[in-house]
């Protein structure tokens, strides 16, 4: 969890005297500072800092605190900083205005030091829990997603982003490639060198394919790539350097050999298994083929 350094906060208001008390009272918990005076620095400061807090002053000239807080809340890049408004109001409708809007606490005016520590402590420790939070569900959705042996996609998130074309009704490219013969790299190596084999394999199907490519194992040996509709000569050049980057790996080449299929699928209607039965039939004609062995469909 975040110690109270790698907190940065943001005291805005419009009186200087607000300002360098909170500032008093909080350089005191070691907590990073910034200050603004009105809504227009208050922007700046969220645009160049991360900002984990906002003690946000409501009555300021020009956009006040409630405007203010409407539009961080409005805004991606900015929703989920936490936000204590200060007022000297104790109206209970402009309390619960503040809270509707989004703010997550208030502290009243003139405020005193262990309020004003205990509150933010408080939001800062909910600030942390929601991050830890998050950073565990990233990594928990980046895991379903991903093949564990080589660390790149599976072909959960493959079939999903074939099917996110298909929805479009968008035209696609899917380059599959069979590692031929791996049962006997597996006699001759044992498991644990042909596992890493394949490792090395992968990392070069990504070094080798354009960059806003899909690259996933499907199964086994069984991999694939997914692109957008290239023209042919692209996608070809693509696997042309793929074939040549294998070749030249002092490794990869003693053992590997691989079978491809280049698919442009143009048809949205098309179901997974026909697809998928398609290159399965491209795949074996391939194997009839001597060298360099590819097929386009």
């Amino acid at each position: 969890m975040k110690t109270n350094n790698n907190f940065h906060i943001l005291i805005v208001d419009d009186e200087p005297f607000n300002i360098e008390l909170a500032e008093a009272y909080l350089e005191e918990e070691g907590y990073k500072l910034s200050f603004a005076k009105n809504a227009e620095t208050t922007f700046e400061q969220v645009s160049k800092h991360t900002i984990d807090l906002i003690l946000l002053d409501i009555n300021m000239p020009g956009k006040d605190g409630f405007e203010v807080c409407k539009a961080l809340k409005e805004d991606a890049k900015t929703k989920d900083i936490a936000i204590i408004f200060l007022t000297a109001q104790t109206d209970v409708d402009y309390i619960s205005r503040a809270f509707e809007i989004g703010g997550a606490d208030y502290i009243s005016k003139p405020f005193f030091g262990l309020e004003l520590k205990a509150r933010v402590k408080t939001q800062l420790q909910n600030v942390a829990y929601l991050q830890e939070i998050k950073a565990k569900q990233s990594k928990l959705a980046q895991l379903t997603i991903t093949d564990p042996s080589t660390k790149i996609y599976n072909s959960l998130y493959f079939d999903s982003q074939v099917k996110m074309y298909q929805n479009r009704k968008e035209s696609f490219w899917i380059v599959y490639i069979k590692v031929d013969r791996f049962e006997k790299i597996n006699q001759l190596y044992g498991y644990s060198t042909a596992n890493k084999i394949i490792r090395q394999f992968s990392s070069l199907l990504k070094q080798a394919s354009y960059s806003n490519a899909l690259v996933a194992r499907i199964y086994g040996i069984n991999f694939g790539i997914l692109l957008k509709n290239y023209d042919e000569k692209s996608v070809k050049k693509m696997y042309e350097s793929l074939f040549l980057q294998i070749s030249q790996d002092k490794n990869l080449a003693k053992v590997i050999t691989f079978s491809t299929v280049l698919y442009n699928v143009k048809d949205s209607s098309l179901s997974l298994p026909i697809i998928y039965k398609n290159i399965e039939l491209a795949m074996r004609e391939t194997a009839t083929r001597g060298g360099e062995k590819y097929l386009i469909i």
